[in-house]
């Protein structure tokens, strides 16, 4: 197994995420022997002060395995559902009504199984307010950064065989939420997170709030 990575960072982290400067990340690696195939890696982020408070923050990443055993199911699939990546498409928060009345004889649920493959692109953008903390509307040196954001989240997850409509060569649909995030600065130990959000291409889910931890 080898790889190689070209890194730039010109980010500023705030209270709870970066607000002002770039990143990014291209890695090229490969695994041969029992299992031989290439990983790709894309991954820039954009942050910009647009007018105090306000800050723009963007990202494009893709991911992907290619080669001969690039989807041999030894290798796990990628999911596009983490709160990270598609925030509203969790794994433990879809149910057997979601799948359709023939799940139990087919044993697919294609609402989920959407979201897996061995290639995935995802963008998010969103508009971050910081609301407390030293950046803050209420500026506060004695009080944890507290931040809200308005996000926009899009993805798509393909393989080989079946590819992204996107790119006009097979079934996979891109899927979307928005919501709201609240994040909060736990004592510089890790960031806390409630989202509020609504996944578009999710037929059976409205609103959900979900909690995470980075």
């Amino acid at each position: 197994i080898a790889s190689a990575a070209l890194v730039y960072d010109t980010s500023v982290f705030g209270g709870t995420s970066p607000v002002l400067g770039q990143r990014y990340r291209f890695e090229v690696g490969g695994s041969a022997g029992s299992l031989s195939y290439g990983n790709l890696l894309l991954d820039y982020r954009r942050y910009f002060r647009v007018a105090k408070p306000l800050i723009l923050a963007g990202r494009f990443l893709h991911y992907g395995r290619y080669g001969g055993d690039a989807e041999d199911p030894r290798l796990q699939d990628l999911f596009v559902g983490y709160p990270s990546l598609v925030r509203g498409y969790d794994a433990n928060t879809f149910s057997a009504a979601e799948c359709g009345p023939n799940a139990a004889q087919t044993g697919t649920c294609p609402v989920f199984d959407q979201l897996l493959g061995s290639r995935m692109a995802v963008a998010n953008v969103e508009a971050r307010i910081p609301l407390l903390g030293a950046l803050g509307i209420i500026p506060s040196r004695s009080i944890p950064p507290v931040e809200m954001a308005f996000f926009y989240d899009a993805g798509v997850a393909w393989t080989g065989a079946d590819g992204a409509r996107l790119f006009g060569n097979g079934s996979r649909r891109i899927v979307t939420s928005a919501g709201v995030s609240l994040r909060m600065n736990l004592l510089g130990y890790a960031i806390g997170q409630m989202d509020i959000v609504h996944p578009f291409d999710r037929p059976e889910k409205n609103w959900m709030v979900r909690f995470s931890l980075t």
